[in-house]
């Protein structure tokens, strides 16, 4: 069982997703709408836009309104299914993919890779995604991809607890035991976020992410053949900080 193919677990992530006032699943509402502004702004061309992780479709719209031709993707078929029935554009698309089988015919002006979402791979499977989008992408188009650096981890210490939930928790809503651990591989940049559940069974999640300098950033985009790179400090088009939480990159 995976995030992905339990309803419940599926609906309890939706419900984080459309939180407006917090950065969990989605940026906060705030968050999203200066992100539009921003890419609105150093995207002239107003072209074919592909979301990576649409979730439940909450950038769509708006890139719409800003004259890009929408196609979003997500792993998740509730999320989908929610995005599907939310927009207000007929030609706005939106299909299940698991990103690592990803194969696209279509050609784009921007590619979206959002709020860490790169970070959750392999980093073979995340030069071949590199690879398909690059292939997929106009003369002159752009990724934007938004990673953690160290810095957003920075104080944070190795930590285990456990929850007793009587109804209605995030995993399900029959009782169970939750238990929660964050650990740090600092040699190999990673960290690893890890869920369990216990009740008549025994279900766990593991989230490894990656932690990313300009460096290795620029390095497997370069690989798979890009070429020029502008750093901001935040998905909103801020000045690069080297001392910032959120690396992100334009890249060509």
């Amino acid at each position: 069982m995976t995030l992905w193919d339990n309803e419940y677990i599926a609906q309890s992530v939706l419900k984080k997703h459309l939180d407006k006032n917090i950065d969990s699943g989605t940026r906060k509402e705030s968050t999203v709408i200066s992100t539009i502004q921003w890419i609105d702004k150093i995207i002239s061309q107003k072209g074919k836009m592909l979301d990576v992780g649409c979730g439940p479709g909450l950038y769509a719209d708006l890139l719409q309104n800003c004259g890009f031709k929408y196609h979003g993707i997500d792993i998740s078929k509730y999320q989908v299914e929610y995005a599907k029935k939310k927009s207000k554009y007929e030609d706005t698309i939106f299909e299940v993919v698991d990103f690592r089988k990803l194969s696209l015919s279509n050609c784009y002006d921007c590619v979206l890779m959002l709020y860490g979402i790169y970070s959750f791979y392999k980093f073979e499977e995340r030069i071949e995604l590199l690879k398909i989008i690059k292939d997929a992408l106009l003369p002159g188009g752009s990724v934007i991809v938004e990673t953690f650096t160290k810095y957003h981890y920075l104080n944070r210490r190795e930590s285990r607890d456990w929850t007793y939930i009587e109804k209605n928790g995030f995993w399900s809503n029959e009782p169970y035991l939750e238990l929660n651990a964050f650990y740090r591989f600092d040699d190999l940049e990673l960290v690893l976020v890890q869920a369990a559940k216990i009740n008549s069974d025994v279900k766990v999640w593991n989230s490894w992410i990656q932690i990313f300098t300009v460096e290795k950033l620029q390095m497997e985009f370069r690989i798979a053949g890009f070429t020029q790179f502008e750093i901001f400090s935040s998905c909103t088009g801020d000045a690069y900080n080297e001392n910032s939480e959120v690396l992100c990159m334009v890249a060509r």
